[in-house]
This record gives structure tokens, sequence and C-alpha cells, in this order.
């Protein structure tokens, strides 16, 4: 690593917490960088303040003295600590140290900065200032010893229950911090001796005083308060360091320290630390804390999450590629659009139908690149009807273009009218944004394979091909605008907790006896207070778990009736709704039925579809229509991010939710009250997450996606719903993971994660050409080993082993838990590497990684051909050649004498005597001769 630093232009500073180190150009100051991660120092996880772990203060004060050491100020002046670093339960937090150049004095300035690992936000607001410093370099001589230990005169003071009453007062210390082994106090002041761990003793010459050992020294100022201030001063609760004086340090690397406490004015601790003989290891003039800030613990973890996990879908606007060229185009079924394509300069194709497709490809010419298909416009009646029929005819057109191979090197556009909502003024058509649900998933299925593009009107198809330029998946055209979808954070205010559900009436929760149903009643009883629950699900009080649901929320003294309705069923729905007393009518709907039937694109067909869409579409259709009249003050719907990304093996899930999505949006705009929430995945298993693998699991979280626990999830359901816009996302990201995920980034996800605006000059497919490369250069008998090690570690990372070597070269993909969705997956990212174009059943086609490697080890460097076949192909080009060859043509004799002469001298022996008479044969006699020869 030291190596690597050197050739980027940075040092190393040889400790723990700070990884690089840079002289700045201009003057001569100094920038230290670092990562905080309890995976790797996990002395960090143990030092938590109400609930949540921070990096203690003696930590700062460790970074300071260390910059200071750098640039010989190694005495710190002040340090004001004026923001708790939060450290991040999973991840790391990246760190700057900044230390400025020195005034006529000799001062310098140091601040200390962080921010989560993976936010690549750009500019100062994506960092957090959380102490500033000085330092000096006075220098000079220690004035105290502790060479008599214990003092002389000292009291023991009893220990036994020491850490028990810190956490009764918020501090929740592990064993890293745990280091107080004796106590004396005398005339107002505290003795201690303090150690770290064994384990912590060893790395702690690494440090110039350890940051765990100095915390656990301050560990006696509750004691000293209560000597100087008596008993009968009011209790103090948790504390934090706020800013310490005069530190300087004697000597490092000290595992094991006697500590003496004394008040300094009115607020100050003095700390004196010595090393187990008595001989200084460093010294603070003055140390003075301050309480927690307002907010902190449980709430300040509410605000944070509230902050990270909440997101609207923007649209934004998106220039074309100006590098983008004309191509052949073409269009099914749409005259318009055909002369606007054809206007920016493409070469257009039409037919009348989606079914005509193929007769445009493999006929000999160029094949189109683009197939434009628009979805049939919008339907009366039925909405959940007409939703399910958009599904049904937007999985027929995707089918038919996965399923043909002609059409593998091609783009299908398919064209929507007000398929999505780019603000809240927009009503968007409900069988439009359900086909998009679905086109989600084919395009997460088979990336590159699908461009979806919204318009208003007709006005809006001149810049169709504009919008196919931008490079982006989704777009939508507006008013002359092109705009694509982008995920942003919501900017929420902080201890905003007041009730989103009116209590007064009934609340509706359909689906309310499964997993997160029976959470969100529960939840809906004890935070918004509500008294009179109506809950359903088609078993109703026969659910597994219904009756202590309804019991357990009696004891809480609410009036719960557990009713089997099937929501979809509109005559039932309304029977029940008209049931609800007058006297306490109904003021909430939370809609969260759901069900899953899981399936790649290739393998669902319309039952499927109306399976999974009946109970949440017509559900949702029919609580819209019967409470239309209702005056609520929240109509809920619990939707799934699978609808917004597009959920690989998700396809009619995806298209249930989108229609969710878009229905809230149509409420909204007609002045009704909704919020559709497409959460992210719970830890917690639910019927619908349940049965998922570990191999699932894995995939999830290579997304970045990471599941949230039920009490946040309840907290986003507050905050969701309190956001006031229709369509809320709660969904906890680790950005990290997003950016290590394999092949690009998500679109959608740009503005969460920032990307190089450069692009670097590269084949199209990243490092496939050097992949080739590198396997050319390989002898042919290391070649298969160099691909089946790819295939093994892109095994293993889809399926969640541990390492490549567990997956068994000869054993079926099907019995190493491989399934259609991981199959795809693994095509995906093999094509990714290869730049090769593989079929969906890839691992159907080769079933073992060893017959796959063996296909792909031909694919990317091809055997040579024996002479005969490359002679064959050779002439078979020829015969094209010649047949343009017109009859009357003067320089066809000349090619024939060409031909003969080759064809003597190739043939020899005693057919080489008959090159007289070929010199007077007619072409058709020649090639009669070639056929026979050959």
């Amino acid at each position: 690593m030291q190596g690597d630093l050197r050739a980027a232009g940075l040092a190393t500073p040889d400790h723990p917490l700070l990884g690089a180190a840079v002289g700045l150009a201009e003057t001569d100051g100094l920038l230290l960088t670092g990562r905080l991660s309890a995976a790797d120092r996990p002395w960090l996880a143990d030092h938590a303040v109400m609930g949540t772990v921070l990096l203690p203060g003696t930590a700062f004060v460790e970074l300071a003295l260390q910059a200071g050491e750098q640039v010989g100020a190694a005495d710190l002046e002040e340090l004001t600590i004026e923001s708790p670093l939060v450290l991040p339960e999973r991840g790391a937090a990246q760190l700057q140290v900044v230390v400025g150049a020195a005034d006529a004095a000799g001062r310098r300035t140091v601040t200390i900065h962080a921010r989560p690992e993976g936010d690549d936000t750009s500019g100062p607001a994506a960092w957090t200032r959380h102490a500033s410093a000085t330092l000096t370099a006075t220098g000079g001589a220690p004035d105290f010893d502790l060479a008599q230990w214990p003092p002389s005169g000292a009291e023991a003071v009893e220990i036994d229950g020491f850490y028990d009453d810190l956490t009764d007062r918020g501090y929740e210390y592990g064993r890293s911090f745990q280091g107080m082994r004796a106590m004396w106090q005398r005339d107002g002041e505290v003795f201690a001796e303090v150690a770290l761990p064994e384990d912590e003793a060893g790395p702690a010459g690494a440090y110039g005083i350890h940051p765990a050992l100095l915390d656990a020294a301050l560990h006696g100022i509750g004691l000293l308060r209560t000597l100087n201030q008596g008993d009968d001063a009011p209790p103090r609760g948790a504390e934090l360091p706020f800013s310490w004086s005069g530190v300087r340090l004697f000597a490092t690397g000290a595992a094991s320290v006697r500590v003496r406490l004394s008040a300094h004015g009115p607020d100050g601790i003095a700390v004196r630390v010595a090393d187990a003989t008595g001989a200084p290891v460093a010294t603070v003039g003055a140390l003075v804390a301050r309480p927690l800030p307002s907010g902190f613990g449980a709430a300040g973890a509410a605000d944070r999450l509230r902050r990270d996990a909440l997101f609207h879908l923007d649209w934004v606007d998106v220039p074309a590629d100006p590098a983008g060229y004309p191509g052949r185009w073409l269009v099914v079924d749409g005259p318009a659009l055909a002369t606007a394509v054809e206007a920016s300069g493409n070469t257009v194709l039409t037919c009348a139908d989606a079914a005509q497709i193929g007769e445009h490809f493999g006929t000999g010419g160029d094949d189109p690149g683009l197939v434009t298909v628009e979805l049939p416009g919008p339907e009366d009646g039925d909405p959940a009807g007409a939703a399910e029929r958009a599904v049904h005819r937007a999985l027929a057109l995707a089918q038919r273009w996965i399923g043909d191979e002609r059409f593998g090197e091609a783009r299908l556009v398919v064209l929507t009218r007000g398929a999505v909502a780019i603000d809240d003024t927009e009503a968007p058509d409900l069988a439009h944004a359900s086909a998009w649900g679905l086109l989600r998933s084919a395009q997460s299925e088979h990336p590159g394979r699908f461009v979806l593009v919204d318009v208003a009107d007709d006005a809006s198809l001149d810049q169709v091909p504009a919008a196919v330029l931008t490079g982006e998946p989704q777009t939508a055209i507006r008013a002359g605008r092109i705009t694509a979808p982008r995920l942003t954070r919501i900017a929420t205010s902080a201890g905003d907790t007041g009730p989103v559900i009116d209590p007064a009436g009934t609340v509706l929760v359909t689906g309310g006896t499964g997993t997160l149903g029976s959470a969100l009643a529960r939840h809906l009883v004890t935070v918004h207070g509500v008294r009179h629950l109506l809950i359903t699900s088609r078993r109703g009080p026969a659910a597994p778990g219904a009756d202590v649901l309804a019991a357990d929320l009696a004891a809480l003294g609410t009036e719960v009736t557990v009713a089997a309705c099937d929501t979809a069923d509109r005559d039932a729905l309304a029977e029940l709704l008209a049931a609800i007393p007058a006297d306490r009518p109904l003021t909430a709907v939370v809609h969260t039925v759901g069900l899953l039937d899981d399936g790649i694109i290739a393998a669902l067909d319309p039952a499927r579809v109306d399976r999974v869409m009946r109970g949440k579409v017509r559900g949702a259709v029919n609580l819209h229509e019967l409470t239309s009249d209702a005056n609520l003050s929240a109509f809920v719907l619990f939707s799934s991010a699978a609808g917004t990304f597009g959920g690989a093996g998700q396809g009619n899930y995806a298209a249930a939710n989108a229609f969710l999505d878009a229905l809230a949006q149509r409420r909204r705009a007609a002045g009704l009250v909704a919020t559709s929430l497409p959460w992210g995945p719970w830890e917690q298993p639910t019927g619908m997450t349940g049965a998922l693998s570990e191999a699932d699991v894995m995939r999830v979280r290579r997304t970045g996606l990471r599941p949230m626990s039920t009490p946040d999830g309840m907290a986003l359901f507050d905050a969701a719903v309190r956001d006031g816009a229709p369509v809320v996302i709660p969904m906890l990201f680790e950005t990290g993971a997003l950016r290590a995920a394999n092949g690009p980034l998500l679109h959608l996800l740009r503005s969460l994660v920032r990307t190089p605006v450069r692009q670097e000059a590269a084949p199209a497919h990243g490092d496939s050409a050097q992949l080739r490369r590198q396997l050319h250069d390989l002898p042919d008998e290391e070649r298969h080993g160099a691909v089946l090690d790819l295939v093994r570690s892109h095994v293993a990372i889809v399926l969640g082993y541990t390492s490549p070597g567990e997956v068994r070269s000869e054993r079926g993909f099907l019995d190493l838990g491989m399934d259609s969705l991981t199959g795809v997956e693994l095509r995906n990212r093999i094509a990714a590497v290869t730049g090769l174009r593989l079929p969906a059943t890839l691992v159907f086609d080769h079933p073992t990684p060893v017959a796959l490697a063996h296909h792909l080890r031909h694919a990317l460097v091809p055997p040579p051909k024996a002479p005969a076949d490359t002679a064959l192909d050779e002439l078979d080009r020829l015969e094209v050649v010649l047949g343009a060859v017109h009859a009357d043509d003067e320089d066809r004799a000349r090619v024939g004498r060409r031909l003969r002469e080759l064809l003597a001298t190739w043939n020899g022996g005693p057919d080489a005597g008959a090159a007289g008479n070929l010199e007077s044969a007619t072409a058709e006699e020649l090639f009669d001769f070639l056929d026979r020869s050959l």
C-alpha cells in the first residue's frame, strides 16, 4: 500500500486512523485523510451514547496531535468539538484533517471533517466539520509525576457496578472502553488506574495515546463532580467533551496509565496521565463537557433516518448525445413518428404490425438498429382491466423481442402516452404506467435491449429521436423538454413528528393480518392513538395470528374489528364500508395487500400477471372509488420499489406497484389525499419475502439496497405520509455498494452517486477487448482454465458463495442453486465482461461451469479454421462477387481467365491438362467444374 501511495503523490502518516498525507502546494499546510470503520477498528463500535455510536472526543484529540506531529507543532493549544461524529452501523466514514499554514507566532489551525463513505456529493456541502483546533510548538518539560502510587492519603473507591451506573446515565461502553481498574479520592481530586484490554494493548503502540485509553481515563469525572459540588447538586445527565485546552503528549504507546483528575475553574477538568511507573504521558490543561445536544439519541437517529432514507423521483432535463449518429429505424404503425425520424437524418423502414418486425431482419441488407412500437392508447371503462390488458400487450411484445435471436443487436423503443407524471400536476395513464413497470423489469433482465419514451401528445413526436440519443433508458418529453428520472433525497425538518393519521374515526388497514399490516396496526394504535381499527384480509379472523393481534390491540384500549374481505371484490368491500358506524366514520385507509408470483419475463404469462395484479390493483381501484366522497385524512398505498426500479424476475409485481404509484398521483391531481410508498426491502421476513434464499438476499445487497428494520419502517411511514408528495420512496442505500456494483450505475441513481462527466474512450463492452487480448496471449492449454476461473468467480458472486473455489466445475448450475433469475444475472454479468451477446437461456444451454467456459472460450478466441474450411468460406464470398459481373461486361473474360489459371494451378495432376479446355469453358461450365473438384 505504501508504494501505491507514493505512486499517487501521497505519503503515509503511519497511524491507524489516517491512511494518507499530502503537503499543500501553495502553503506549508497539510491534508491527512482516513477511513473510520468498525470493521477495521472494532473498538470504535464500543463507544455509544444514548444508543448512538460516536467517535470519542479523545479521537479528535489524537487526530489533531498526530497532525501537529507531522508539521512540527505538536502541542494542542485548544480544540473544540462542534458536532458529534456518528459512525455508521455498516460501511465507513471518510475523514479529512486539514492543517493550515503557520502564522507569525507559529500557530496552525486544524479542521476535522467527515462524510459517509460512498457519498459522492461534490463540494463543501458533502462534508460536516466536526472539530477545529489550534496547534503550537511551545514545548517544555512536564510539571508533574505520579510515581507515588496510590497517592499518600488517598481513599479507595468501590468500583463494583461502576459501568452499570454509567450505562444508566446513557454511556454505553463496550469492553474496549471499560478500562477502569481501580479508583481513589483525596481532597477533591480523583485518582485512577486505567488499562486497555489485552487485545488492544499491542495496537496501542501505533497511537500517540489510544483514544479508548484516554476516554477511560476520564470516566472518574462523575465522582469528581460529586466531590466538589456535594451530594445535593442536581444530577447531571450524559455529557460529551466540548473543548480541550493545553493538551500535550510526552510519551506514546501506553497501554496502562495512572490518572489524576482535578477541578479547573467552574466547569473545567484538569487531567494528568502517567505510565505504570508514574512517568508523564499526557496532560490536559482544561476539559469542558456539555450536555448532549437537543434531539440526540433516538430523536436524532430518527432525524438521520428521515434525511437518509426518503426519496422522490424527480424528472430532470437531459441533453441528446452530440456524438449521436443517424441510423436505421424500423417504425411500427406510426406514420407521424416515421416522418419525425426521417427528418432527423435517419433511414426509416416501416411496417404495419409488430408481428412483421422479423421480416426486416436477416434479409441480407443492414438490419435496423432501432425498432419503435407505440402501445395502444388509453381505454375507457374499468381501469384495472385496462391495466391488465396493457401489461399483457407489453409482455407479449417483450417476449417476442427477447425470444428472437435476429433482434439481438437492436434496441426496442417502446412509445407510451402519459405513462409517467413529471410533476404533481399531471395525472398519468394507469394502464401505460403499469406497462412501464413490467418493461422496467425487462430492462433490468436484458440491459441495453429496451428504451422507454413517454410523450404527452403528437407534438412531442419530433423529439423522440433526440430522446433516444440521450442514452437514457427512460425519458419523458413534455413541452419541448426531454427529461429523465432521478432518485433524490427529501429535505425533511428535524423533529417534525406530528400525527399524520386522524385517530377520531375508523382506520381501515387492508391485508392487516400479514406481517407488515400487523406491525402497522400496532403502530397506528401506540403512536397515532387510533381507537377504532377495521382490519381486513382474505381469511380475516381465521388468519394466523389474527386473534393475538386483536387481543393485543384491545388490551391497549382500541376497538378492533377483524373481517374476512377480499378488497378486489367490489360488492363485498362496499358492504363492509357501509357497515362502519356513523359516529366513527372512516378517516383513513392503508392498503397493504400484496401477492408474489415471481418469474423472469420469458416465463410469465397473462394468468400470472392477473394473479399478482388482482389484489393490489383491483383492490386499490375499489378503495379509491368507494371512498372518493369520504373525508379522509390519509389514503396510503403500500407499493414496492420493484415498480420504480424494475425488479428483475418481478415484472408482474413491478406492473402492479407502478399502477399504485400512478393512482396516488391521479388522486392528488384531482385534489384527493393519497400517498404511495414504494418500499425498499425489509429485514423482517414477510409473506412476500419469507421465501427469499440467501442468494436472493445477496443479490438485493449487491444493488446497494439495505433491508430496513420494522421500527425504522414505521418511522419512515410517518415521515413519508407527512411529506405530502403523492409518491415517497422509503429505502436504505449503501452508496459505497452502489459504486462497487457490477456494471454501469443505474441512470436512476446518478443523482446519489457522482459519476465522471468525461467518459474514457473504450470499447462498447468495457474490458472485453482486453480480456480477448489476454486470452489470445495465453497458450491454448491455459485458455480454458482462465475462462473457467472467470465463470466460477461470477457464479460465486451470484449464488453467494464465499469463494470461487467452492463452485464445482462439473456440477450442474441447477444443483449449485441457480434458478432462472440468477441465471439471467449470471448472463448479464458475463456479457458485460466479455462483450458477447448471450441468450437468457445461457445456463440451460450450457448447464455446468465447465461447459459454459468451453462455450465462452471458443466465442472469445475462436479456434483457427482448417485451410479447406477457410477456402470454402472465401469461395462463398467469391460467388457473391461474381454474381455482380454482368454478362456483357468485357471484364468478364478477364475474370474467367484468371479463375481458370488459379484452378489449374491448384488442381494439378491429371486435371492440369484440362486447363486448355477451361480456357473456352462458359461460366456455368466453370462453376460445375468447381463443384465437382471441391
